[in-house]
């Protein structure tokens, strides 16, 4: 089975109501943003750079929330 995408780790952290497992969740999806940027880099295009960067604040508001 390939490795998830980063899509469905951050949809996977949205979802997820269990405060325990939130952490853990956010991270593998910013880091799959992360890994993606690296492997995309000078290819993303603008669209792609605003969708990485929205995603990555809303990950970001989640903790908050959860802290």
């Amino acid at each position: 089975m390939p490795d998830p995408t980063w899509q469905e780790l951050y949809n996977a952290a949205i979802v997820e109501f269990d405060l325990t497992k939130l952490p853990e969740r956010v991270e593998a999806a910013c880091d799959a943003i992360h890994q993606y940027r690296v492997r995309k880099h000078h290819a993303l295009s603008t669209a792609e750079h605003s969708e990485l960067d929205e995603a990555l604040r809303l990950l970001f508001k989640l903790m908050q929330r959860a802290a």
